[in-house]
């Protein structure tokens, strides 16, 4: 009976350690489909670090989103995110997306040949035109949760006529990995700092789902720093 105890509370501390691990420290994503290549391939376990921007804390409707010991993203960075254009989850239980950060606050991205935007940020003041109100009022709607709205081109914020946007917390432009996978900001538009989860660093490794738990495993690709 002793001996079954003591089992018991071994396997109850290695749980606690192992969730709050992954709660605090590190997380792992399962990458679902083939379209992230050459980077990423289906099947592969990506190792996320969860202080490479600081931790993540809040974003719920008790405590506000903040961060612990903030950094900033960097360009090129892989990143990993919940889903910008999910508005019924809370952003934790939303679903998960890789890409690589292309453009932040201040940077100029060319959403078309003819129309550049600039990625905006806490401090950075975004000057509202014909080819970007649409999304920056989305922006305000979804992320600021600001009453938005366009009317003649003209953006309204709150019923107040605006030419310039401000908004409370980062903004970045993320594109996929590969070119087969275009759900990036050319599809949902920016990603908001209070989504982002951490800087993918390594494929722990990597298997195909739809095989045994013995088999399907890529050797080659056991521990591959991500870049």
């Amino acid at each position: 009976m002793r001996n079954l105890l003591k089992f018991v509370a071994t396997l109850i501390v290695t749980f606690l350690v192992m969730f709050a691990f992954r709660a605090l420290v590190f997380t792992i994503c399962t990458v679902p489909s083939g379209g992230l290549g050459p980077t990423l391939k289906q099947g592969d376990r990506v190792l996320v670090n969860r202080w490479s921007y600081g931790l993540r804390a809040g974003g719920t409707s008790l405590f506000p989103y903040e961060r612990i010991m903030r950094s900033s993203v960097l360009e090129n960075d892989v990143v990993v995110f919940n889903d910008p254009l999910d508005t019924i989850d809370s952003v934790s239980d939303k679903p998960v997306f890789i890409g690589r950060c292309r453009a932040m606050p201040g940077d100029t991205v060319w959403i078309n040949r003819n129309t550049p935007f600039v990625i905006p940020g806490r401090c950075t003041m975004v000057r509202v035109e014909k080819w970007n109100v649409r999304l920056i009022c989305n922006t305000y709607i979804i992320h600021e949760h600001r009453n938005a709205k366009v009317h003649n081109d003209t953006l309204y914020v709150d019923g107040k006529e605006t030419h310039c946007a401000l908004f409370s917390q980062n903004y970045y432009w993320v594109e996929s990995l590969g070119n087969k996978n275009l759900v990036d900001s050319r599809y949902f538009g920016l990603v908001p700092e209070s989504h982002i989860i951490g800087r993918a660093i390594a494929v722990l490794f990597s298997k195909d789902s739809r095989l045994p738990f013995y088999d399907g495993y890529d050797v080659n690709r056991i521990m591959l720093s991500i870049k």
